[in-house]
């Protein structure tokens, strides 16, 4: 029995039964209607009906039975070169949001806790560490300790982060305590695949964060948040209401963001990172801007409490595999979930489709990054100069160097980061 053949089996007709309610993911209506001459470059289904198989698609077939990586192997050292020669200009845009007090881990898991008391400055051996008669008596900060989860705020989520019934990108089973990580002296096993109370688990020892390393790639961004507000002017609505906490962005509007700013699909290589922006981070910032610490806190803890629920907009799931097409590296959005996350429009809001779907085929997700900065300057060379009028897309203002440095966390499911686009 081939490795395929037996987690199939295992699934059963467990898989096929939620397969339809965790891809009818609500899709809106079109805010900015289609030209009369668009036609879709890559027509998707109106029905996604199964999931990325995770022991067999086109990403495990192309790195092999053993690799760990994903499409993270696009990226070669001749690509890399490649991805460095596009920064033209040398600005710099931090994606990252600030991580402070008060921001909310996801779901149960812990908040963001900081602790950084001043105490009087004592170095080595309780050596003074400052000229107390010519400088005064001064301050040092040695205790500066935090607590967080591995993934909050800008986050890297990694292949064992969400799984199909345990099972990863290349058929890891997460399940298998085999492949669990531990260290000396933890106390507890796992029978049967069902831990006891006194189980410590620190981790898989296939499939985590710390494979990642460094990524430089091709970054292309996708503003659908600028060409869906510029409908709602157009329709005389208020752009700065758009987009809804329960929209939906289809592949359609993903490809006519595209042609708003002068490119294609065929300008999309494998192996380059897709960012979206859907424009939903931004109503925050621009919401309140007396107070541009609470409207951040209220995005970035956004999902996590009645008040802010649903989770909030993002790619419907024929946009997710639209985006599997185009084989990238990563996928971001300035949301938190990437794909529409609305518990109250799904069965059950961790049956996320987006999230099994990227994973299982070996692409990474990168979510919460801030792309205002970069839209609002490409949206202002737009306006000033055709981009249509490019005779490369890596002279578009849409296309630059995507950094991230992940934390090598051994067997987590995902790393805080702070990435960088440098154009």
């Amino acid at each position: 029995m081939t490795r395929t053949t037996q987690w199939r089996r295992e699934k059963g007709g467990r898989r096929a039964a939620w397969l339809l309610l965790a891809f009818s993911a609500y899709h809106a209506p079109l805010r900015a209607q289609l030209p009369s001459d668009y036609t879709p470059m890559d027509p998707i289904p109106a029905v996604i009906e199964a999931l990325p198989d995770p022991c067999d698609n086109p990403t495990t077939r192309a790195w092999g039975p053993d690799d760990q990586k994903g499409n993270l192997n696009y990226l070669t050292e001749e690509r890399v070169r490649e991805n460095l020669a596009l920064m033209r200009s040398g600005k710099v845009y931090n994606l990252a949001h600030m991580l402070e007090p008060g921001q909310m881990g996801f779901a149960a898991f812990l908040d963001f806790k900081s602790n950084l008391g001043r105490v009087p400055g004592r170095g080595a051996n309780s050596a003074v560490t400052n000229n107390e008669e010519t400088l005064g008596y001064s301050t040092f900060n040695p205790n500066r300790a935090g607590v967080l989860q591995f993934e909050i705020g800008t986050q890297l989520d990694g292949f064992n982060h969400f799984t199909q019934g345990g099972i990863t990108y290349n058929c890891f089973n997460t399940r298998d305590p085999a492949f669990h990580l531990h260290a000396e002296g933890d106390p507890g096993d796992l029978p049967s695949g069902n831990p006891g109370d006194d189980y410590v688990f620190r981790g898989h020892d296939r499939m985590g964060i710390e494979n990642v390393g460094t990524i430089i790639a091709r970054a292309i961004l996708i503003d659908v948040g600028g060409l869906l507000r510029e409908g709602e002017t157009a329709a005389g609505r208020d752009a700065d209401d758009f987009p809804p906490a329960d929209y939906g962005f289809s592949p359609e509007e993903l490809e006519r963001a595209l042609l708003r700013q002068g490119l294609t699909i065929d300008d999309i290589q494998p192996g380059d990172a897709l960012l979206v922006r859907t424009a939903w981070a931004g109503r925050f910032w621009t919401s309140n801007p007396a107070d541009p610490r609470t409207e951040r806190l209220k995005y970035l803890n956004n999902g996590q409490d009645e008040e802010f629920l649903p989770g909030g907009p993002g790619l419907d799931a024929r946009a997710v595999q639209w985006t599997l097409n185009r084989q990238p590296v990563l996928v971001a959005a300035d949301v938190k979930s990437i794909e529409v996350a609305n518990p109250f429009l799904q069965p059950d809001p961790f049956h996320r489709p987006g999230h099994v779907s990227w994973l299982s085929s070996g692409i990474y997700m990168l979510e919460d990054v801030d792309l205002e900065e970069w839209a609002a300057d490409c949206e202002q060379a737009r306006t000033q100069v055709d981009e249509a009028s490019n005779t490369s897309a890596d002279g578009s203002c849409y296309v630059g160097t995507l950094i991230v440095q992940t934390i090598p966390i051994r067997g987590s499911g995902g790393s805080t980061v702070a990435p960088i686009v440098i154009r």
